[in-house]
Parts: structure tokens; sequence; C-alpha cells
């Protein structure tokens, strides 16, 4: 019985935050949503809490590294606008897209939960706006591997800088 509460603040932590998620993105008041969303909140909670537990990863995440997260919404701004006039461009025929790869210069830090978190958040930050997707993180080479549809590496090389 005391080991399935020691689970109950974040099952519930887990729950609420996937049902506000929910609500977030189906914006829609009807009864029948609510419940299917409970339902899928349930189980995310679920899974969530059978990851959190079974999990050897652990974060320790720093408030300095949000201090300029504020931006984010700029560089998606950008990155959407460059990616639908790539779009038009090729859909128009005057330029063909070809995706691109970049290695971001990236430190990825030692083994504890400090840097596993700061190079979990580069990975976000560097996949957040929609012209990029971070691969991972080549540890050996100390780079970052990104794809892009329209060559920006500087524009990744922003966002994970914030993340340090």
């Amino acid at each position: 019985m005391q080991r399935g509460l020691q689970h109950a603040p974040y099952f519930a932590a887990w729950w609420v935050l996937s049902m506000l998620l929910w609500l977030l993105l189906t914006s829609t008041v009807a009864p029948s949503d609510g419940v299917v969303g409970m339902c899928a909140s349930l189980i995310t909670a679920a899974a969530g809490e059978m990851v959190r537990t079974r999990s050897s990863i652990e974060f320790r995440f720093r408030l300095r590294w949000f201090r300029r997260a504020w931006r984010i919404p700029v560089s998606i701004a950008r990155d959407t606008g460059m990616v639908f006039a790539a779009l038009v461009r090729h859909a128009t025929g005057r330029r063909r897209v070809r995706g691109t790869w970049a290695a971001i210069p990236f430190e990825s830090g030692r083994d504890d939960p400090e840097e596993s978190a700061r190079r979990a958040l580069a990975e976000i930050g560097a996949s957040i706006s929609p012209n990029s997707v971070a691969v991972g993180v080549d540890r050996d080479d100390g780079v970052l591997l990104v794809h892009q549809l329209v060559s920006d590496p500087g524009s990744v090389e922003e966002l994970v800088r914030r993340s340090e």
C-alpha cells in the first residue's frame, strides 16, 4: 500500500499535465471530448509513471537554461515563414527543395543527471522549429546532428546555445 502511495503525486502530475495538454490541443468543451481526454490522460499518466520508475536516466534541469526561452516563438515564426517560402518555390518549380544535414558544435558533457537534461533540452531546442529535426548528439565528435529542410545552421546554433 505504501509503495503505491509514493507514486500518487507523480501520477497525478502526469494526469493533470496530460489533461491540460489535451484541452490545449483540442480546445473543445463537449462532454464526450472531455471523457475521451480524461481516459487518454489516464493512459498517458500510467505510461509516464511506468517509464519514470523503471528508467535509469535521470534529469536535473537548471532554471538558468530557460532565461531566454521567450525567444523560441520568434524562431518558430521565422522558420515557419522560411519553410513556407521554400515550399512555394518548390511547388512553383522555381527551386527544388533539398534537405541538408548540419553538424552543430555541441559539448555533450558527462553522464550525470544535469548533463543528460542539457543534452535533451538541446535536442528539443533544435527540433522545436519546423525547419529542423535533431537526430542526436555525437559525443565522440562533440556535435549535434541536425536535418534541415532549408539550410540555416545558425538558427540551430542559437537555440542550442540557449539551452546551455
